[in-house]
């Protein structure tokens, strides 16, 4: 019986939703947390066992046991679960952004879990294994979104919070598209922006690779929302006319994924770039209006204005304190 590598020590689980807890085994598994039991049937080798939701708290420990082994996690907490999704500058390091060090803070209940990409032997921006907790000299290797957005709802909450980054620089929305979906929204390679058929980025860039590799293996775990940051390796007019719908599929399978058909989703609107406008203006703003149309259909997604906060010069703005705030605020507000 194994856990999946979600499921170690210092690992926070999201208030008031189902906690599921999942992994491999060839029989009968049984779970135990707060008071709680459940027991799962593998299928295919797999299991998932789901106990109720429960207030924030914490520490607990959580023991699974099955196949005549036990596993014991420890320094559990219920609090706040957010995953961060996207390409570049999701998983853009707070190292390289404009937040003063003097700001940073150790805080042993701000954890942080980055999904390791398999096509890297050695992944650049994964600072270790697990689940790490908050430290003033370390948290510049984390993404800087899901740093400030943690910090930020540790700030409001006082609740211990959990951010899972999931990303990928120079991703395109189909990569994290289950196939079949999108190769619904397939079009001729002429029409594509650059990156979708660029050979240094052909690891990851084709249709269901990420959803595949990276995102579904973290289903069924409940969230109390995602922030998706995605979007500028998809800036051709082309594109822009189906961004929205694509964009509406990846929330919809998201939940579906998650069994939360109301997962609050903050959707990051790419934020203005000098560069790109100027070699393919309506390309990058029809992005940005495919965003705004998305969530316009979506009641559960809120759209994060960046290009007031966000310096324009390049793809990659420092500035990121301002916009994760947004984002908090935004998460927080939605109903649990």
């Amino acid at each position: 019986m194994k856990l999946d590598k979600l499921f170690c020590d210092g690992v926070v689980l999201a208030e008031n939703k189902p906690i599921r807890v999942f992994g491999e085994s060839d029989g009968e598994v049984a779970v135990k947390l707060g008071g709680f039991t459940a027991t799962a049937q593998p299928k295919a080798g797999r299991w998932a066992a789901e106990l109720p939701p429960m207030s924030a708290g914490g520490p607990y420990e959580l023991e699974a046991a099955g196949d005549g082994c036990s596993v014991l996690v420890k320094d559990v907490y219920v609090g706040r679960v957010y995953l961060v999704a996207g390409q570049s500058n999701a998983e853009f390091q707070l190292s390289s952004s404009d937040e003063p060090e003097s700001s940073l803070e150790d805080d042993p209940l701000l954890r942080y879990f980055f999904v390791r990409r398999p096509w890297y032997e050695d992944d650049p921006f994964a600072p270790g294994t697990g689940w790490l907790r908050a430290g003033k000299d370390a948290v510049g290797a984390w993404s800087a979104i899901s740093y400030l957005v943690g910090r930020e709802t540790r700030n409001a909450t006082g609740k211990a919070v959990g951010v899972i980054t999931c990303a990928q620089g120079a991703s395109v929305i189909e990569s994290w598209l289950p196939a079949d979906v999108a190769r619904e929204f397939a079009l001729d390679e002429k029409l594509l922006m650059a990156d979708h058929i660029d050979p240094e980025y052909s690891a990851w860039n084709k249709d269901g690779v990420i959803f595949e590799k990276m995102l579904y293996p973290l289903f069924p775990l409940s969230l109390n929302g995602v922030i998706w940051y995605q979007g500028e390796s998809d800036t051709t007019t082309y594109e822009g006319a189906i961004y929205d719908a694509e964009l509406l599929r990846f929330m919809k399978t998201l939940r579906e994924g998650v069994g939360d058909a109301a997962l609050p989703v903050a959707v990051i609107q790419i934020a203005d770039y000098d560069g790109r406008r100027d070699d393919d203006p309506e390309g990058w703003r029809s992005i940005q209006k495919a965003q705004e149309r998305a969530v316009e259909k979506d009641a559960h997604a809120t759209l994060i204005i960046s290009k007031d906060v966000c310096e324009s010069a390049c793809i990659h703005p420092t500035k990121k304190t301002e916009l994760s705030k947004r984002a908090a605020t935004a998460l927080l507000r939605q109903k649990l």
